[in-house]
C-alpha cells in the first residue's frame, strides 16, 4: 500500500512539475493582439484600443516580456507634436491610444495566471507593479481573461511564427 501511495504521490508530483514546465515555455514567444475588449456590469462592451487594436506581447525564454498596444485607426499627426509645443487635448488623446510596459514575468501553472512584474511603463501608475493575468493557450491563441467585480476583461493574442 505504501509503494503504491508513493508511486501516486511521485507521478502526482512529476504530472505537476511537467504541467507547469510546459506551461512556463509555451507561453514564451511573440504574440499578436487580435482582441482587447473589456464588457461593464451592465454587459457593455468598450475597446480601448479600438475594434482593431494592434500590437504585441513578447514573453522571452529568460522572462522578460514587452507589451505594446495601440489604438485603430492611427492618430494623425498634430501641430507641434515633435517639439513638445502641441495643444494638450492632443497630448491626452495620444497617451490614451498606446499602452507599453516592459519588465519580467512569471507563470503559475497551478493557479493558470502570468504575473507581468512591471518595470517601466507608458503609464506611470504600472511602474513597479505586479500585474497577474489569468490565462490559457488554445493551440496557437493565448487568452486573457481578468474579473474584476463585475467587469470583464479579455485580450486575445495569437503567435506569431
Amino acid at each position: 500500500m505504501y509503494r503504491l501511495l508513493g508511486a501516486v504521490l511521485i507521478s502526482s508530483t512529476v504530472g505537476i512539475a511537467a504541467l507547469s514546465a510546459q506551461s512556463a515555455t509555451s507561453i514564451v514567444g511573440t504574440w499578436k493582439v487580435v482582441k482587447y475588449e473589456d464588457r461593464a456590469a451592465d454587459g457593455s462592451m468598450t475597446y480601448p484600443y479600438g475594434e482593431n487594436p494592434v500590437g504585441y506581447f513578447v514573453y522571452d525564454p529568460t522572462a522578460h516580456l514587452s507589451v505594446h498596444i495601440m489604438r485603430t485607426p492611427a492618430m494623425k499627426a498634430f501641430p507641434g507634436m515633435r517639439e513638445g509645443t502641441g495643444e494638450g487635448t492632443a497630448y491626452r488623446e495620444a497617451f490614451l491610444a498606446y499602452v507599453a510596459y516592459f519588465g519580467t514575468y512569471a507563470v503559475d501553472a497551478v493557479k493558470g495566471t502570468v504575473t507581468h512584474h512591471v518595470e517601466g511603463s507608458l503609464r506611470p501608475d504600472y511602474t513597479g507593479t505586479d500585474q497577474v493575468r489569468p490565462f490559457r493557450i488554445d493551440g496557437d491563441r493565448l487568452i486573457i481573461e481578468i474579473r474584476d467585480g463585475q467587469q470583464y476583461l479579455r485580450r486575445e493574442l495569437i503567435r506569431m511564427r
